[in-house]
């Protein structure tokens, strides 16, 4: 949705989205919100192939062996650019802005973003300051990984004119993708939807993670379920690596295609889970315009007029790459937006934070709390809850991000008037005043995107509060709560994975209130859909694949959302429930699509729900906002088919032991490969939708009496 709104404006109404995407010329705060790090330029020696060692499992997820860290970093790079170069190289072109020259209107989008946040200016203006030259030697090491890749496989690269990659446009690459994650994008429709209610509302990506002290579990270790929700394929999807080095890494987990280390996962001493956040990472501000000439708004008494940038970015057409000017326009909150009803500001610290790539990979480095704490104090990482678990029995709970340090005085919850410099926050909450818990009596701290008020059991929860904090949960949330409380005593092993693969709707919570008139509806009263309402109301209100009652309401599901525009999870916590002609219309394209397709009503729900990849296809279990999350999407109305696009993707069970190795259990959705003609395309997935792990080892020498296959980056050309 977000896409189509920007394509649209960008060759429709282009000051639309060229004020909305872009950031002030000048620094967004006026002094620096941490102390920074001055970097010495430091002579780049280049890594030697000799000293990389990329070990291919059998499921061909790389452990990569290097003598040093940059050793790691250039192993990864290569090993990742064998597996999905595409994918890489789709969150590294938007700093050069060639993505919309590879990809054509759809790429242009990013490569507009970074323009219209000014996220290129800010790198430019802040790299050698906020980066470390430890932390450069890791980006350079990284990007020389992927530019002898390039050269090695030139059939491979989307736009010659972008290379070589550089350190900088590795950041930038985190920092657009963390922008748009982290509210700018939900402000962006809201604002063009003229529903600015919707800014505040989750969308349906999420993530569920539990931790569990150890005198809550039946062996005495400390247990961790990583289990975030992502797209699962594509340049948002998990990718799998182990990073070890001789300099003290060894770490198993999940990144994103331009990540230069682990972003969440474990090493041998601790690990940690990262879930989205829905606390308000920025505002909107309503702007007065002068009617006298439409350049200038109203601050602090007098017309000031916006500041403006010119760019020129190109979109492939067809054969044909089209170059586009266009002028920005900027206000002191921020990128202004010209809708229909109105001319708003929006203003996010996201886009001018450039410290998130070297968080993550000092967190991977951490190994211990005192350490990992000591890492997320930087506070690069700028939206995403963490939770932690380490072999010395310490589970923890943040709601981590850059909260804005807002007068309390002024209602947040709605746009803000942007007549005035006291309305414009500057600086942050403080670090010690962010949502925390450690080591609560309870036994466990959980999240699944619900409200950072309810993260352990109630006597244990914080308490405090702050403008702009999450206060909605919904069913994941609810359900985590439920099932954790209810447990007497220590969890065993059974009971921690039936929470993980949890199918069902809350019986009293949310869902049930907001979808009472589907239960409420009287067949009688409905002829033509009688059979269908009964059929609903015969759900249980669970969603295994074979399962003959969850299809019809999965469907129903869908095109409710469908057509209300907004992301399912927002049709539990609004204020309204669903209505009785949404749910009639939303039963009625149920019925009829299921009767097309199949010929009756009471179909298994993996047979309608599929998660399927090349020729390989499997039922799914699950459905929307359900701890085992399916989220599908129709793709062949005539036969009634859906496949699953987000929800579940790669996920690790964790045992840390105090006085024995780690335990590592993960699993991906797909495979480890992104090339159709590889192996490793498909071949996780009979583990995957059967809710079963790999058993995974740090251990060096396992790992390479294992390894199917063990080379040097170039020595083999691995598929």
């Amino acid at each position: 949705m977000v896409i189509n709104i920007l394509i649209k404006v960008i060759f429709k109404e282009p000051l639309l989205l060229f004020c909305c995407l872009s950031g002030c010329l000048a620094p967004l705060f006026a002094q620096p919100l941490s102390v920074p790090q001055p970097a010495a330029a430091l002579a780049f020696v280049p890594i030697k192939v000799e000293d990389v060692t990329i070990h291919r499992d059998s499921f061909g997820v790389p452990h990569i062996v290097g003598k040093t860290n940059a050793d790691v970093a250039y192993g990864l790079a290569w090993a990742h650019a064998e597996d999905d170069f595409a994918s890489i190289q789709h969150n590294l072109l938007p700093a050069s802005g060639n993505l919309g020259r590879a990809l054509g209107k759809d790429g242009v989008l990013f490569d507009y973003a970074v323009r219209f946040l000014a996220i290129d200016q800010y790198v430019a203006e802040h790299f050698d300051r906020d980066i470390s030259p430890e932390f450069l030697r890791i980006l350079e090491a990284y990007c020389q990984g992927l530019n002898d890749f390039a050269a090695r496989y030139p059939e491979q690269v989307l736009v010659k004119r972008a290379l070589p990659f550089t350190p900088r446009d590795v950041i930038t690459g985190y920092t657009v993708n963390l922008s748009l994650m982290g509210g700018v994008g939900m402000a962006l429709k809201a604002i063009n939807d003229n529903t600015l209610e919707a800014m505040y509302a989750p969308n349906n990506k999420g993530s569920n993670a539990i931790a569990l002290a150890p005198e809550r579990t039946e062996d005495g270790a400390t247990w961790l379920c990583i289990n975030s929700h992502q797209p699962i394929e594509g340049p948002f999807a998990w990718y799998e690596a182990h990073l070890v080095s001789d300099e003290g890494m060894n770490m198993l987990g999940g990144l994103f295609p331009g990540a230069v280390s682990a972003t969440l996962g474990s090493n041998e001493n601790l690990g940690w889970a990262h879930t989205t956040n829905y606390n308000q990472w920025g505002d909107v501000y309503t702007l007065e315009i002068d009617p006298k000439n439409k350049h200038n708004y109203l601050y602090d008494g007098a017309w000031r007029a916006f500041s403006t940038r010119k760019i020129k970015l190109h979109v492939k057409l067809g054969p044909v790459v089209l170059g586009v000017k266009r002028t920005l326009e900027f206000s002191e909150y921020g990128p202004v937006f010209r809708a229909k009803h109105g001319v708003y500001a929006l203003r996010f610290h996201a886009y001018e934070n450039i410290r998130a790539a070297e968080q993550w990979h000092r967190m991977n480095l951490a190994q211990n709390l005192a350490e990992f704490e000591q890492e997320i104090q930087r506070e690069g990482i700028t939206s995403f809850n963490i939770i932690y678990a380490d072999n010395q029995g310490n589970i923890y709970f943040q709601s981590n991000g850059a909260y804005p340090l807002r007068n309390p005085a002024l209602d947040w919850t709605t746009p803000v008037a942007g007549t005035s410099s006291a309305h414009k926050w500057t600086e942050l909450l403080p670090y010690e005043a962010k949502p925390v818990l450690l080591n609560p009596e309870c036994g466990y701290v959980y999240n699944a995107n619900n409200t950072p008020l309810e993260a352990s059991g109630a006597p244990c929860n914080w308490s405090g509060d702050f403008p702009g904090l999450q206060r909605f949960t919904y069913n994941r949330g609810e359900r985590l709560k439920a099932l954790l409380e209810a447990q007497e005593g220590p969890f065993s092993w059974a009971d921690f994975l039936a929470i993980k693969f949890d199918k069902a709707y809350h019986p009293d919570g949310l869902f049930r209130d907001r979808f009472r008139v589907f239960f409420d509806l009287v067949p009688e009263e409905h002829p033509d859909l009688a059979d269908a309402i009964r059929q609903y109301q015969r759900w249980t209100l669970s969603s295994d694949s074979s399962s003959t009652t969850a299809t019809l309401p999965m469907v129903t599901h869908y095109f409710l959302a469908r057509s209300s525009k907004l992301p399912f999870a927002f049709l539990m916590i609004r204020d309204e429930p669903v209505s009785e002609a949404d749910a009639l219309n939303a039963l009625e394209d149920a019925r009829d699509l299921l009767l097309k397709g199949y010929g009756r009503l009471d179909v298994p729900l993996g047979l309608v729900q599929r998660y399927t990849r090349g020729e390989a296809s499997y039922p799914a279990n699950g459905t929307f906002e359900v701890a085992r999350a399916a989220d599908a999407s129709l793709v062949n109305p005539k036969k009634g088919q859906f496949r699953i696009k987000s929800g579940d993707g790669y996920q690790q069970m964790v045992k840390f032991h105090p006085d024995r190795p780690v335990e590592i259990r993960s699993i991906n959705a797909y495979g480890a490969s992104a090339h159709p003609d590889s192996p490793h395309y498909t071949d996780q997935m009979p583990l995957f939708v059967t809710e079963q792990f790999r058993t995974m080892t740090l251990d060096r020498e396992q790992i390479q009496k294992r390894a199917k296959v063990s080379y040097h980056p170039g020595t083999l050309n691995y598929r």
